[in-house]
């Protein structure tokens, strides 16, 4: 884990960059937002030490959730998810 965060009633957590939920619908919508903000912004910095971290507070007054925990992750695994995500999307 690295992320945990609560919305009203509910929970979700963020690690490598995914989003994870008991409820679908807030679980695409958390993640639909993420993708938005690493396209516009880029993401993280590329040598931040808790990228999930970083990308959950840059989003956070959007959504308005409150961060309760995070774990600094023990892998490159969340480095690189986020560089995966960075890439552009062609329509080709």
């Amino acid at each position: 884990m690295s992320v945990l965060v609560r919305i009203g009633r509910k929970k979700a957590i963020l690690c490598s960059g995914k989003w994870s939920c008991a409820d679908l619908r807030l679980e695409e919508e958390l993640q639909a937002v993420l993708e938005i903000w690493v396209q516009k912004s880029g993401g993280p910095p590329i040598g931040s030490p808790d990228p999930d971290k970083y990308a959950a507070e840059a989003i956070r007054h959007e959504l308005n959730y409150e961060v309760i925990l995070s774990n600094r992750p023990k892998k490159a695994k969340a480095q690189n998810a986020y560089l995966a995500k960075r890439q552009y999307r062609l329509p080709f």
